[in-house]
């Protein structure tokens, strides 16, 4: 991308409900680099919560992303994959994760990154293509700025795991995509969808081998689930064994529309 036809618009973070769910700050930029950090606590472990991780790998990658966007333009997410490769420490640390575009041009861009651990082990490592649209969130910079109700996401996760059913390899859940769940465009957050992604896919799994962990998850975004809407998914694990089992995850909105396509991977002990 020519860098007259583009300008930094990472300063113009937006914090909102995700972010105060998995305790996500810091975000800045440093030249063609963006990040950010988070505190993990009990809601990281367990069948497939190391996707907890998935709001800051968003962030990260989708600001580093909106920096190469050209002057008043954003990027959505049309994919992100996340590669597990420690266990997520969930005694109440700080994970922290950069992320630098490698690819940019016209329409779409490439940003990889990584999540680290307070000792600076490689957790997770993360991938995001965006599409740059003509539409950018009004300017905001307080980090304080979302004022809206927001559950913990130990409360977040205890109504998930309510409201899903797990039997025989197939996992169901039914939520509504509430204030604390959207993007600044208000729409579910990409990092969300990657958390309830995985958590599905983990707890289907988990109904019929266990023993596993996450290895990775590959989510992609055909159409936004906007705010107000109720999203539907639905995990299936198409294949399972000791050492390897490989889920598919769908999302689709009220009127029945497939929004999220995602793929996640499962291993026996490493």
């Amino acid at each position: 991308m020519d860098a007259a036809t583009s300008r930094d618009n990472r300063q113009d973070f937006h914090p909102g409900g995700p972010e105060a769910l998995f305790g996500v700050g810091g975000l800045s930029a440093d030249g063609d680099e963006c990040r950010g950090f988070m505190t993990n606590g009990p809601w990281s472990s367990g069948p497939g919560e190391a996707s907890a991780v998935g709001v800051l790998a968003d962030n990260v990658l989708g600001y580093a992303l909106i920096g190469s966007a050209p002057a008043g333009w954003w990027s959505v997410s049309t994919e992100i994959s996340l590669d597990f490769l420690s266990p997520l420490p969930a005694d109440g640390t700080r994970l922290s994760a950069q992320a630098r575009v490698v690819h940019a041009s016209g329409r779409t861009g490439l940003a990889e990154g990584s999540v680290l651990a307070s000792d600076g082990e490689l957790v997770a490592r993360c991938r995001q293509w965006g599409r740059f649209i003509e539409r950018a969130p009004a300017g905001q910079s307080d980090e304080s700025a979302f004022a809206g109700p927001c559950r913990s996401v130990g409360e977040l996760g205890e109504t998930v795991r309510e409201r899903t059913s797990a039997v025989d390899g197939r996992a169901r859940l039914s939520i509504p995509i509430e204030d604390d769940l959207v993007n600044p465009l208000r729409t579910l957050h990409g990092g969300i969808t990657l958390w309830l992604t995985g958590l599905l896919a983990g707890l289907a799994v988990d109904s019929v081998a266990g023993g596993l962990t996450p290895a990775s998850l590959t989510v992609s975004y055909l159409r936004p689930l906007v705010g107000g809407d109720v999203g539907t998914f639905h995990a299936d694990v198409a294949s399972h064994g000791r050492r390897l089992a490989v889920t598919q995850v769908t999302g689709l909105n009220q009127a029945g529309k497939l929004c999220v396509v995602a793929s996640a991977h499962h291993h026996g002990e490493r």
